[in-house]
């Protein structure tokens, strides 16, 4: 069983994603919505919360974990990668997925990374790209009002092109790739096309599925979707349904335990 995780829906996008790359693997998401976002917190803060989730899939009986998360990656991949090699669970996350995309798909300018507040001031996407290709510019924006846009059904018209304009339109002519480093932000690929033209955009979601399903295979028998959620559980399956084109049910609230070993922040942090 794969394990998916976000804070709250946008990882619906990369769970999708995933279903149509390996339908034959059960899929199991759990949006922490009681602690969304991940974005606006503290790096250590993000940390405990994803140890916390990732314990509770492994109780779960999960053997993979997909966080789909862009804030989360950014923060707890190092974390999670060593609690789940000590139990034999395998951590994927979605930055890797998304710059190797990124940097199959430039040709030349720059490489444009748009995210949550705490993806860009992370730095992970940008340590990657500067790894990957030392030469090329990196352009990396904060476009914070793109999630709510997104869970309100605002992702057309004149206000999401005018706040789009705003955060990015000054990236026309300057970068020919951009990396979409929130699993919103797809949803809103139309208004960003109509003011980055030409402008070739990358989905995380189908970077890192694609990257799953070449790690595990397509799986053997015809697989299960289920979701978990810590808070609001109508207004996931409202706004889920934006996601997936099919409201996600049956939903299951869940009360998240303390992490446990070894998924317990050491040191008393």
């Amino acid at each position: 069983m794969i394990g998916v995780f976000d804070s709250g829906v946008g990882g619906l996008t990369v769970l999708s994603a995933l279903h149509k790359a390996m339908p034959n693997h059960d899929l199991l998401y759990l949006g922490d919505t009681a602690r969304v976002p991940y974005g606006t917190r503290s790096p250590i803060t993000v940390v405990r919360y994803s140890l916390r989730v990732a314990s509770y899939l492994y109780e779960e009986g999960i053997r993979t974990l997909v966080i789909a998360c862009n804030t989360a990656t950014t923060h707890a991949l190092p974390a999670l990668q060593a609690a789940g090699d000590s139990v034999g669970v395998r951590v994927f996350g979605v930055i890797e997925p998304g710059v190797d995309a990124a940097l199959a798909a430039h040709i030349k300018g720059s490489i444009a990374i748009l995210g949550t507040e705490g993806t860009i001031l992370g730095g992970a996407y940008q340590e990657k790209l500067r790894t990957r290709a030392p030469t090329v510019p990196i352009e990396a924006v904060p476009c914070p009002l793109f999630v709510p846009l997104v869970e309100e059904g605002w992702t057309g018209g004149v206000v999401p092109t005018q706040i789009a304009e705003h955060y990015v339109g000054h990236l026309r002519g300057r970068i020919d790739t951009a990396i979409l480093g929130c699993t919103h932000y797809p949803a809103i690929e139309g208004v960003l096309r109509e003011v980055l033209p030409g402008v070739k955009l990358v989905d995380s979601a189908v970077s890192t599925a694609t990257a799953v399903r070449d790690a595990l295979g397509p799986g053997d028998e015809p697989g299960t979707l289920r979701f978990r959620v810590t808070d609001h559980v109508e207004r996931f399956q409202r706004v889920g349904e934006r996601f997936l084109g099919f409201p996600p049910d049956p939903v299951e609230w869940i009360d998240l335990p303390e992490a446990r070993e070894p998924f317990a922040l050491k040191n008393g942090q």
